[in-house]
């Protein structure tokens, strides 16, 4: 039989596709992906506090391996004011030789499961296909989000890009040069006092904290206790550094860090930053952005970086503490965010645009 004119079928996960699932995954990212092992498998499908995942695969017609699949990632998303079910959808991956029919059967099975399940919408960061296609159908339900960066190693990042000794220098001289002007964190006065500490575990001040900024944006992930617990969960051996910051007891804010490297580059990401409301959450975001560059910096990151929707607090909280927008034409790949109502009669879900959600790298499943 003809490269890609194999008979498949459209399905739902069987436990016998796990090891098919996982070396699909491999094959595509690698084997330090954020879904490599059994463990891995086991955490995104069964100990999501919002429910089990929903798997839907193709698979060949005469062997019953499964060669295609889309994971459907139940998530709790607070909108309007209001907690309501959603979804992710996240890891489309199939085999090179079963994608002349297998996308189309294997997409139709994926609209299904939000119809059988209920589910009214979901959420996805989209391929540029996608992305130019839900825009002509309707441009409100799409947006890009912003990479920030905010170099540290001007030396390191010279020492990683460029190939002669003299551009080296040129670079690590130049970014000596112009740090403090473009990259300087600029100071919010306060005149109360603002603790940041590291913690090990997301305790129950989590919690009363989501409670009191939940609504500060139309459309959140519910990140309290449960979510967070289960999104910076140690698969495939990732280390999360928390910082919270408080005042007399209260908590203020958070940022969830990560250290890893990326294209050769020793990089520190922002996975998420949240902070209370006003002025005192930009003071909040500021001492948390200064000890999180200080964590960097003793982990010998070269830069850092973190994905933030433009409209948000926090991302002016960013761009205070120095960090810039990277060009199109130098960002890794542009992050296309979309969604998706599934319940058209919903008018609270009708109504939504883009620009109404939060979104952090902590939405975007592959960190």
């Amino acid at each position: 039989m003809a490269k890609g004119h194999h008979r498949v079928v459209a399905d739902l996960y069987r436990a016998g596709d796990k090891a098919d699932i996982l070396a699909l995954n491999r094959m595509e990212y690698g084997p330090t992906d954020i879904l490599a092992t059994p463990a891995d498998f086991h955490w995104r499908y069964a100990q999501n506090p919002a429910g089990q995942a929903i798997i839907s695969v193709v698979r060949d017609c005469d062997n019953g391996s499964a060669v295609g699949f889309i994971w459907i990632v139940p998530l709790h998303v607070r909108i309007k004011g209001q907690d309501r079910l959603a979804a992710t959808g996240t890891n489309l991956i199939i085999h090179p030789e079963y994608r002349t029919f297998g996308y189309i059967k294997l997409m139709r099975r994926f609209q299904q499961v939000f119809r059988d399940h209920d589910i009214p919408l979901h959420f996805s960061f989209v391929s540029e296909r996608t992305y130019r296609q839900q825009r002509e159908r309707n441009p409100q339900t799409v947006s890009t989000i912003p990479l920030l960066v905010k170099p540290l190693n001007f030396e390191s990042l010279a020492q990683t890009y460029s190939t002669k000794r003299w551009q080296r220098f040129i670079i690590g001289w130049a970014g000596r040069l112009v740090s403090p002007f473009f990259f300087r964190p600029r100071s919010v006065a306060y005149s109360g006092e603002i603790i940041v500490q590291a913690v090990d575990q997301f305790d129950e001040g989590f919690d009363e904290f989501w409670r009191k900024v939940r609504d500060k944006y139309p459309v959140m992930v519910i990140r309290d206790r449960d979510f967070l617990s289960w999104r910076f969960a140690p698969v495939s051996g990732r280390q999360y550094h928390i910082l919270v910051a408080r005042s007399r007891e209260q908590m203020l804010g958070y940022t969830v860090l990560r250290c890893l490297t990326i294209r050769g580059v020793k990089t520190g990401l922002i996975m998420d930053l949240l902070v209370t409301d006003g002025v005192l959450g930009e003071v909040v975001g500021a001492c948390l952005m200064a000890e999180a560059e200080t964590y960097f910096r003793a982990q010998e990151m070269s830069l850092t970086v973190g994905l933030m929707v433009p409209l948000a607090a926090e991302y002016r909280v960013l761009r205070r503490a120095g960090y810039t927008r990277i060009p199109q034409a130098f960002a890794p790949r542009t992050f296309r965010f979309a969604f998706f109502v599934h319940n058209t009669g919903d008018i609270d879900l009708v109504s939504l645009s883009a620009q109404d959600w939060f979104i952090t790298t902590a939405d975007y499943e592959s960190f």
